[in-house]
């Protein structure tokens, strides 16, 4: 063999590792301790009847607290032609 050819396997064989190594990490992830553990969620419950009674009748009232939530419209529900007749 030449040497140019010498040159160009080496390159070849070069890049093929390099690939290799680069598939490799991609597709196998390391193992993580913070992985394992999961996600800490935080449960809320019920309001405690010790809340303040203010905040709670500042929350039920209407004009101090705007719900910006739309209505679900159900009235297209069991319709058997819904593109027309």
């Amino acid at each position: 063999m030449k040497q140019k050819d010498l040159v160009l396997l080496l390159l070849a064989v070069t890049i093929f590792l390099v690939a290799g190594y680069v598939g490799y990490t991609q597709l196998v992830p390391k193992k993580a301790g913070s992985a394992s553990a999961g996600v800490p969620v935080e449960k809320v419950g019920a309001i405690p009847d010790s809340f303040d009674q203010g905040a709670l009748t500042q929350l039920g009232d209407p004009t101090k607290v705007v719900d910006y939530s739309t209505p679900q419209d159900f009235s297209g529900l069991n319709n058997t032609a819904p593109f027309g007749p």
